[in-house]
């Protein structure tokens, strides 16, 4: 076994070396850096969903340095995770045997299934939502079931004909007393992402322990494989999908052949990937996938993620904590410098860019300039002339942004009187 350690994590915030350091000590005496803010560890071991794994590791330690305090803000956070993830149990063993009855075959792409699969306790690992993989022509009758189930649909699409299903790969589904969310994916990634067909998926489905009806999620590879893609994709910024992909790595071998992610075209996303985790969480490379980590490509990609990481999470942190600032300018110079800088908009990072192939980022591009269909309620057109809302969306813009910001000095004024 190998692990890599040619990554530069110097420019890591103390508090998060500090949740390293604790999640990666194996044995002998735990040695913490001084002078922490516990505030801000507890903040982002939050923001990263990597708390329940702090947490059942601080139990074992018992380290005095730890303050009280921080053993109860997380010992709370973990209970609450834990409910939550029974109360998705219930909910996952319901949705899916109806489904079933439907003759919907549905792959959970996220939830308990995984949890329980990576970890072994579903406790160890957060998940807000239910996300299953259907076949498109399901769809439909999935949405009945669901409707049926108390749930309300959360977002719809502007469409000129059938183009949506491309410009999309879910939809949200909401339930208003349950507060649980179910998102239905028709594609596992965004198009035009390549992946495999939903037969291949269902071919190498597993079944969860976790129920006694059938309860389907992803093959071993599948869900490596998927993992590794979606945490690409958002920049890691949250440290749980790397924890994933460190505890595959350790629990399991997820790829058989590696020859075969030469064949899938996943060889560099995965090398990347790899060599990431060992940087952060030591992950051992066994010797049979040495030559994934040793790609040219795979370690440039490797070393732009890992200020990726910081930044994303660091901006992730601030929208969660702060409001934006209020502009107040005019509404068509701000329309024009957001033009200018869709690229960082778009790739908010130089490693989101450059991940991604050339297909992606032109396909992310046509869905920002895409018409919304909220600006189908601002401005009713005949589905003849629904093409105008192309060059209309910069003044429809403005005009929502216009009345936003009015809105919200209206507030401002109500409060001072």
């Amino acid at each position: 076994m190998e692990r890599n350690g040619e990554l530069d994590l110097s420019l890591l915030p103390r508090e998060l070396k500090v949740m390293l350091t604790i999640l990666n000590h194996r044995e002998g005496n735990l040695v913490l850096e001084q002078n922490i803010d516990w505030d801000y560890f507890l903040q982002l071991v939050k923001h990263h969903r990597i708390y329940p794994l702090v947490y059942a590791k601080l139990g074992e330690l018992r380290d005095p340095a730890v303050p009280p305090f921080v053993m109860e803000v997380l010992k709370r956070e973990y209970q609450k995770n834990t409910f939550s993830m029974l109360h998705l149990s219930a909910e996952m063993e319901r949705v899916s045997k109806l489904f079933s009855e439907q003759n919907i075959k549905l792959l959970f792409l996220k939830g308990p299934p995984i949890a329980q699969d990576i970890y072994g306790d579903i406790s160890l690992r957060t998940s807000k939502d239910l996300d299953v993989l259907i076949q498109f022509e399901d769809l439909k009758k999935a949405e009945d079931v669901l409707t049926g189930l108390g749930y309300e649909r959360e977002n719809r699409f502007f469409s000129l004909a059938s183009e949506w299903k491309w410009l999309h790969h879910h939809i949200i589904y909401f339930h208003p007393q349950k507060k649980i969310q179910v998102e239905i994916h028709w594609r596992s990634q965004p198009f035009p992402i390549k992946q495999p067909t939903f037969h291949e998926l269902w071919e190498r489905r597993r079944k969860s322990e976790l129920t006694r009806s059938p309860v389907y999620f992803l093959g071993e590879e599948d869900l490596f494989i998927f993992l590794i893609a979606h945490g690409t994709r958002h920049g890691w910024f949250r440290l749980r999908w790397l924890a994933d992909v460190d505890y595959m790595m350790r629990r399991k071998q997820p790829f058989k052949k590696v020859e075969q992610l030469r064949s899938r075209k996943q060889f560099n996303l995965v090398g990347q990937a790899l060599l990431v985790s060992s940087a952060f969480f030591e992950t051992p490379i066994p010797e049979e996938a040495k030559s994934i980590i040793e790609e040219k490509r795979a370690k440039e990609l490797a070393k732009l993620a890992v200020p990726c990481v910081i930044n994303m999470s660091q901006n992730y942190m601030e929208r969660e904590t702060k409001r934006e600032k209020t502009y107040k300018g005019s509404m068509f110079v701000l329309f024009l410098t957001k033009l200018l800088k869709m690229k960082s908009i778009l790739f908010p990072h130089r490693y989101i860019y450059e991940t991604g192939a050339v297909s992606q980022r032109w396909f992310q591009v046509l869905r920002f300039l895409y018409p919304q269909a909220s600006e189908e309620d601002q401005l009713k057109l005949p589905k003849a002339l629904k093409i105008l809302y192309f060059p209309l969306r910069p003044y429809l813009w403005m005009k929502r942004k216009s009345a936003s910001l009015e809105g919200e000095k209206s507030k401002r004024f109500e409060n001072v009187q």
